[in-house]
């Protein structure tokens, strides 16, 4: 069995926590990224400053020629950014079209170039209520479908599939991770807004581990 895995990094809380999983468990990984439309790069500038740092080989792959059949998303849009929590239903308008599906799919196809044996992406139990791609049945047939697409089998994993966000950050902190190096916000501007789903998840998270976010915040956030 290889040893190296191919791990969708976002720059975001919980793909920064599964790159350096990875790593900690010995394995050798290759960075894949997307640019596939979404309202701002931050994550990405992100992305690339803590590969470089770590060294690991990293690519980002742009493909925003795909944002027709990825479009009627808050994320890839100039529509409002809806506030709340994951649970709410107004979340739903940040599902972007078959989105893990695409991106999977190209970093299978990635993963067989590397010689990788398996497509690790950091979908969560807080993912689950309005995100049909980040659910247990998607990742295991996907899972099932990637290990006979090609002449060499490729896992699909989540390996965060049934944990919080908050004990996917008590993993990073046990790691020693320094999430100062993600960023999480929807929006692109200098301070995180506070008040996105994924900025709601990500101070509930450090909250329930008894820290502060060392991200700054828009005032009175």
């Amino acid at each position: 069995m290889t040893d190296t895995v191919v791990v969708i990094y976002s720059g975001g809380m919980d793909s920064f926590t599964l790159l350096h999983s990875a790593r900690a468990q010995g394995l050798r990984v290759h960075a894949l990224s997307f640019n596939y439309g979404q309202r701002h790069v931050r994550e990405l500038d992100v992305a690339r400053s803590v590969c470089a740092a770590l060294d690991i080989p990293h690519k980002v792959i742009d493909i925003r020629a795909m944002s027709e059949v990825m479009s009627g998303s808050a994320l890839t849009s100039d529509s409002e950014i809806p506030e709340g929590h994951y649970e709410e239903e107004n979340m739903k308008a940040t599902v972007v079209p078959n989105r893990n599906m695409i991106l999977l799919s190209l970093a299978t196809g990635y993963a067989v170039t590397v010689s990788a044996g398996a497509v690790w992406y950091g979908a969560h139990g807080g993912d689950h209520a309005i995100y049909p791609d980040c659910r247990p049945e998607f990742v295991e047939k996907l899972d099932a479908v990637c290990r006979v697409a090609n002449y060499e089998p490729v896992g699909i994993a989540a390996p965060f599939m049934h944990m919080t966000k908050g004990e996917i950050l008590a993993e990073g902190l046990k790691l020693g991770l320094d999430y100062a190096q993600t960023w999480t916000c929807y929006n692109g501007r200098e301070k995180a807004c506070g008040l996105c789903g994924s900025c709601v998840e990500r101070l509930e998270a450090f909250s329930e581990n008894g820290l502060v976010d060392p991200l700054a915040y828009e005032a009175g956030r």
